[in-house]
């Protein structure tokens, strides 16, 4: 009869099966720790790729909120009779959506697409007057492609660099037009301060007071989709199209309404969408003084009621061609709006 020894060791075989064992797990797990380490840059780099684009939306938003008109109710006079017949509504401030369009040539070397926003807000903005934080300050933003050479300094010496930009028109409190004697003008007939104030439409526009506020926001912006919007809801087929009654088109303006329930007024909410692509993509879509028309959705955005539609059609193309975009859309609501069904009496 014999014993085994309770010293023995371990058989060959079984010490290939568990060095076998072993060397699976362990490159089961560097293949999890290289993936989750991938995953990790990935996500890190696409942040950091956004980051930028995530503040200026920020920035938009907290300061689109606190658009003002501080409207008042005055007389409405005659002019066969010059007595006063009734009361409207009225503001020296100025809130407006428009095509981007309409400031082309006032931005050198860059082209305007997508949307404009213009509005007026207590911001408190100066450059000469401290603690004021209740000053009133104009605040402009839409989408220009073009070259740096305007917005660098003056030592970099290297070829411009050509991308779409996100604008920020931002003139300091005592810039604020709206506050000069607009008397000599009107009684000869010319441009109302106020627009001037939003651009320049002399002949040196780089000389300008609109040019010498506007600084760029962010990098590789491509659109950018202003929708004001009220708060009216109803049900069925017509409820997209009731929201945006008064912007079907995405322009408003608040010195141009004709129907008196919405003149002078803010609208309660805007919705607001900004799409912007990584820097890879920017490189790739560099043109000398040419926007890609790869990356310019003009077709797009023309009626409120397809807003939903256009934005699956635009990830649709962008991430068909291959694109890294990202898309930060928000309802912005406007503190100082006043919506009413308020009707003009005639004063008895």
């Amino acid at each position: 009869m014999t014993f085994r020894n309770r010293n023995a060791g371990f058989t060959l075989v079984e010490l290939l099966v568990s060095m076998g064992i072993l060397s699976v797990l362990l490159l089961l797990l560097t293949t999890l720790l290289g993936t989750i380490q991938q995953t990790w840059v990935s996500a890190q780099d696409r942040v950091g790729q956004f980051r930028e684009a995530r503040v200026a939306f920020d920035i938009i938003t907290k300061n689109a909120s606190q658009a003002s008109l501080n409207t008042y109710y005055d007389y409405k006079y005659d002019p066969a009779t010059n007595f006063p017949s009734s009361y409207e509504r009225r503001s020296e401030l100025h809130f407006k959506t428009c095509p981007a369009s309409e400031l082309a040539g006032e931005i050198p070397g860059g082209t305007p697409v997508g949307h404009a926003l213009f509005f007026q807000a207590p911001l408190g903005f100066s450059t000469r007057y401290r603690n004021l934080n209740n000053l009133f300050n104009g605040r402009g933003y839409f989408v220009v492609y073009g070259d740096d050479l305007e917005f660098r300094p003056d030592f970099v010496r290297s070829d411009p660099k050509y991308r779409f930009r996100l604008m920020e028109f931002r003139p300091p409190a005592e810039e604020n037009q709206v506050f000069a004697d607009g008397q000599a003008e009107r009684e000869n007939d010319q441009e109302p301060q106020l627009d001037k104030w939003w651009r320049q439409s002399e002949s040196s526009v780089k000389s300008g007071p609109f040019f010498e506020h506007v600084h760029p926001l962010a990098e590789n912006i491509i659109a950018l989709v202003v929708s004001p919007r009220d708060t009216l809801e109803v049900s069925g087929d017509d409820r997209r199209n009731t929201f945006s009654r008064i912007a079907s088109n995405f322009e408003f303006d608040s010195n141009s309404i004709v129907d008196l329930k919405y003149a002078q007024q803010v609208p309660p909410l805007m919705r607001l969408t900004m799409i912007a692509v990584d820097e890879t993509a920017g490189i790739r879509q560099e043109s000398v003084g040419t926007p890609p028309q790869e990356l310019i959705f003009d077709q797009l955005f023309k009626n409120t009621s397809k807003y939903d539609d256009d934005i699956a059609t635009l990830e649709e193309e962008l991430g068909g061609k291959g694109i890294n975009y990202k898309i930060f859309s928000t309802i912005v609501m406007m503190r100082s709006s006043r919506w009413s069904d308020f009707e003009v009496d005639e004063i008895k």
